[in-house]
Formats: C-alpha cells, structure tokens, sequence
C-alpha cells in the first residue's frame, strides 16, 4: 500500500504538466510492471535504471508525456520500435486501452519478459515481435499499416529513414529524446510538426519529444 501511495504522490507531481489522471486500477498494473521490473531485472539486463523513483520518473512518467505531446486518436494503431521493456508502448497501452499495440525488440530475453508483462497485466490488443525492425518490415510489408510509431531507445535517423514504410496515410512517428531535432539533419521525407519540451520531475532531467511528420 506504500508504494501505491508513493508511485501515485509522484505522479501528482507530474499530472499537471501531462494532464493524466490514473485509476486506480492503472496504477495497480503500474506498481506489478514495476515489481517485475526490478525481479527480472536481477538476472536480465532490462535496463541500466533500477531505483524505484527513478523507474517511476525515468520510464513510466516520460512514456506517458508522449500522450500530451501527441492527442493520439482512439483507436490508433502505435508501432514502438526497440521498446526493450516495453517503453513507452506498454505504458500507453496501459493508460489508453483503446490502443493497438505492436512491441518490436530484437533481445530475446526483452521479449521473455515483454511476453510475462503483457500476460501478467492481461493487456489485449499487443502484438510482440522478436526481430529488428528490418526483419519486421520484410516479414509484413505493407500488410499492418500504422498510425503512428514511436522510438525512446533507437538512433531517430535510422528509424525514420526505414520506418516511413509502416505508416498509413496521415500517421505520425514520435520520438523520445533529450534535445531538439535538427531539422537540416532529417533530411528528405520528414518534417518536424511540433517538440513538446518538459522538465522530469525529482531533478530527472529535460526531455524533447517530436512529432514527425512524413512529407
């Protein structure tokens, strides 16, 4: 009970800034992702970030900023390309349930546990892909088309220079970084149609998420 009331006192820090409210019942499924998290984490290398604020802040919290950065419609089809554990599509699945959800990571000890979260959490509407992006667009094509693709771990350029094949008409890829995106660096093909800037809260650092636009 204390960490739900820790994890939701962070939050409240933050809810002003992203505009989410979690339910109660999220933020259970929150504190099990942390939990596990932290097990797994014991004999997998998951992520380099262990602490329990600092996962709060550093994972869950800035996934879930994409959702103020981006009014992501209902129903869209999200694409998150090297989600490693899962950031930041399972946090949106789990805060937007109307979502459909394809994780791609090429770990197979990342897909071991992305597999156990998804079934632990009873989450539907998440497809896991054990493979590089590459292997994922050889394998289906054109064949599931998306509404947006998101990236937090991955060199941008390489995502958006391949990526650009998986987006319907209209979509949108969302990147997750610490800095501005240079345009004279996109290159042909992509245009910045907004950066949503924000401070983490508890000190955690500056965070730029960018919304592109093919063109």
């Amino acid at each position: 009970m204390e960490q739900i009331s820790n994890f939701s006192s962070i939050f409240e820090k933050f809810s002003d800034r992203i505009g989410i409210r979690l339910q109660a019942d999220q933020v259970k499924q929150f504190m099990i992702y942390l939990e596990q998290l932290q097990i797994w984490n014991r004999s997998v290398n998951l992520t380099s970030i262990t602490a329990t604020e600092e996962i709060i802040v550093k994972h869950f919290v800035d996934s879930l900023a994409g959702l103020t950065a981006e009014p992501i419609t209902h129903g869209a089809r999200l694409v998150d390309i090297g989600t490693g554990a899962g950031f930041p599509g399972i946090p949106l699945k789990i805060t937007r349930n109307d979502l459909d959800i394809t994780l791609i990571e090429p770990v197979q000890k990342k897909i071991s546990f992305l597999y156990s979260i998804v079934g632990l959490l009873r989450l539907e509407g998440v497809a896991i892909f054990y493979g590089t992006l590459d292997q994922f667009i050889i394998k289906n094509g054109q064949n599931s088309p998306f509404d947006y693709m998101t990236t937090r771990a991955l060199k941008y350029e390489s995502v958006l220079r391949r990526g650009s094949k998986l987006l319907t008409t209209g979509g949108k890829a969302i990147i997750y970084s610490s800095c501005r995106i240079n345009p004279l660096e996109l290159g042909n093909g992509w245009s910045i149609s907004k950066e949503h800037e924000f401070d983490l809260p508890v000190g955690f650092g500056h965070r730029v998420i960018s919304i592109l636009s093919p063109t």
